[in-house]
């Protein structure tokens, strides 16, 4: 009973039932994909999954009979699947162009046009229904689609290869549809009665086969997730975690007990720089100071774009000194930057809150901003910040 499940006619319904629960978890990202960014990569790719799963469900319901005239049917499926699941999967990392589309469209009427062929040719070349049944007239109607297969395969191997991601992976899967296609055309036109390792590679290396291609799209989905992710908590111009993120993370360190520092940078003279040199010189400033931020920050901390020009940083690390590390900060900016930074720092104190922190790192920088720039200045309790005076509760208000 074993060896008839895995060696016999029953191996190929066996190895598609497996193969049907891997497209339905396929299927069932790729739809969600589909249904949420809309996108004709993902319709491409639920469409072949979809076409894929028409195929296996026939295999299914009609067994797995070579001579059959329905098999036939089943590999002009097979052809046009593969087409279509080699475009989606193409298109996962790359944008859809014309000449996509029209070879995607030429390939799938070259596969329509073999099978019309192929059942013209019976009819016209074998009438007798007992010559087209045999061996010899199968093989001859047949082996059209199976060269084709091959030269899809090829075709995608070479040219497709070098455009998509996880190329290995990718060529892996080839070599293993490879495998399969040729363990089904060495029992089909060599081996009447179908050799026992071959019918069992022709079976189950399909699952093989969907498995990595399983892999490929799981973690193409991770890959999206995870830029989604990424552009959801940084800044698209620097890098840099955005305000929000920052803040988030620094009430998190705040929670558990760690004896943050804030250092708040702004850029000095930054209007003008846009003013006389553009906006991209500012940009690139901002992109440099960044990097530097951004080094600095490795290990001890993170970094973070306030607004505009302001970037600032927590260091994390409680037995560093933040008015060594804005030193630190400030001077390589004025040597690598190509511009100068104000920069304020404040430590951590019981009961202050994450906003609090960060806005006396910010009056400690416009204390630097007022005095000369290019400078760091260190929060204090009561400090005066130039231009300011104290409301009653103690916060700064604009003088007048």
């Amino acid at each position: 009973m074993a060896s008839e499940l895995f060696f016999g006619s029953f191996g190929g319904v066996v190895s598609a039932l497996m193969i049907l629960l891997m497209l339905f978890l396929m299927i069932s990202m790729s739809l969600r994909l589909m249904l949420s960014r809309k996108k004709k990569a993902y319709f491409s790719l639920t469409f072949s999954l979809l076409l894929i799963a028409g195929q296996y469900a026939a295999i299914v319901a009609i067994g797995n009979d070579p001579e059959g005239e329905s098999t036939y049917i089943v590999k002009g499926l097979q052809t046009i699947s593969f087409i279509a699941l080699n475009v989606g999967l193409y298109q996962l990392y790359n944008p859809t162009k014309r000449k996509v589309t029209f070879l995607a469209f030429l390939g799938t009427l070259i596969a329509l046009l073999i099978m019309g062929v192929r059942y013209y040719a019976a009819a016209e070349l074998f009438p007798d229904p007992a010559a087209a049944a045999s061996a010899q007239a199968n093989a001859f109607l047949n082996v059209w689609m199976d060269i084709y297969l091959y030269v899809l395969i090829l075709f995608c191997f070479y040219f497709v290869t070098p455009a998509v991601g996880q190329a290995a992976k990718y060529q892996l899967a080839l070599v293993v549809y490879f495998l399969t296609h040729s363990a089904s055309v060495l029992n089909d036109y060599i081996y009447e009665d179908g050799a026992t390792g071959l019918t069992f590679a022709a079976h189950f290396l399909p699952v093989v086969f969907f498995f990595i291609v399983f892999l490929f799209i799981f973690e193409r989905v991770l890959e999206l997730m995870q830029a989604v992710y990424q552009s959801s908590i940084t800044d698209g111009l620097t890098g840099l975690y955005n305000r929000r993120f920052f803040m988030r993370r620094l009430q998190q360190y705040l929670q558990a007990g760690v004896a943050v520092g804030v250092i708040f940078t702004d850029i000095d003279n930054f209007k003008k720089l846009n003013d006389t040199k553009g906006h991209q010189q500012g940009d690139e400033a901002l992109r440099k100071v960044a990097a530097i931020v951004r080094e600095v920050a490795d290990d001890i901390g993170i970094g973070g774009r306030y607004g505009g020009e302001e970037i600032v940083m927590i260091v994390a690390e409680p037995k560093l000194d933040p008015g060594k590390v804005a030193e630190r900060l400030r001077a390589r900016i004025e040597q690598e930057a190509g511009v100068t930074v104000s920069v304020g720092w404040a430590k951590h104190r019981k009961g202050v809150t994450a906003e609090q922190l960060t806005k006396q790192a910010d009056e400690a920088m416009y204390v630097s901003k007022k005095t000369g720039k290019n400078r760091v200045t260190g929060y204090k309790p009561g400090m005066t910040v130039p231009g300011l005076a104290s409301s009653p509760s103690g916060k700064p208000v604009p003088m007048e």
